[in-house]
């Protein structure tokens, strides 16, 4: 079965989850004693399902996200903790995880910023085929690929605020247009594969990190990178890309 988006599987396990609880109260099969023991747990989920992707994350084609998964288990593990009153915290304190972008931050510079990527690998997540349900996708922590056999390329205007990015249009149907792809995040790569015969232009942007498109780079503290490929004003084919980071790295190449 192919990688669903996360957002999708995190609603689905909640609202299977209320809806069992629901079904075996009103049929009198558990007691409110077993209803309240499964509402304090149930947000053990979310620490399975983060442990798992954070694991898949180091492993060849196993999908999965590092960066979302740690923080999914973190929450998890936080909200149930909350619920036997060990720390004060409950499901809408989200938001007082932000020192976790701090030590993603670190963590980037620590091991990511110098990793290789090769063709078919790099960002682990895998979208949906149906790729249209990307075109405005905004979402806190979560890596994103479009790497699947002969994907359509839409126009798109993605935002993460923890979460890399991978494209390869080397394996995508791109219409006879100029289609634009925004990429906007706080911390997180960038990646694209482009064939050797595509017209494009990008503006990259990053504050802290390189850029790197064909072979031009970046410098400075707060680094902007302008390109454009010779065929492409003429070119009816052709991609206008607009990526934009406040930490990590951008890398463009042609094969």
């Amino acid at each position: 079965m192919k990688s669903r988006g996360s957002v999708t599987i995190l609603l689905s396990f909640i609202l299977i989850t209320v809806g069992i609880i629901l079904f075996l109260e009103n049929f009198n099969i558990i007691s409110v004693e077993i209803s309240n023991v499964i509402a304090r747990n149930w947000p053990i989920l979310f620490v399975i399902l983060g442990l798992k992707w954070f694991i898949d994350s180091f492993r060849t084609n196993k999908g999965g996200s590092w960066a979302f998964g740690s923080f999914l288990a973190i929450y998890g593990l936080l909200v149930v903790l909350g619920n036997y009153d060990i720390i004060s915290f409950d499901f809408g304190d989200i938001w007082e995880l932000w020192p976790l972008l701090l030590i993603y931050i670190g963590l980037h510079f620590l091991f990511f910023t110098n990793r290789k990527y090769k063709k078919g690998h790099g960002v682990k997540v895998t979208i949906d085929s149906d790729h249209s349900r990307m075109k405005n996708n905004h979402s806190f922590v979560g890596s994103h690929s479009f790497n699947e056999e002969n994907w359509t390329v839409e126009p798109l205007d993605i935002w993460s605020g923890v979460g890399d990015y991978y494209f390869d249009f080397t394996k995508a149907y791109i219409p006879n247009t100029n289609t634009p792809i925004t990429v906007r995040g706080w911390i997180g790569d960038i990646r694209m594969l482009l064939p050797e015969d595509l017209p494009f232009k990008v503006d990259a942007t990053t504050n802290v990190g390189e850029i790197k498109v064909l072979d031009q780079e970046a410098s400075g503290m707060t680094k902007n990178l302008t390109f454009q490929s010779s065929d492409y004003g003429q070119a009816a084919q052709k991609l206008t890309i607009q990526l934009d980071l406040q930490v990590g790295d951008i890398r463009i190449d042609r094969v």
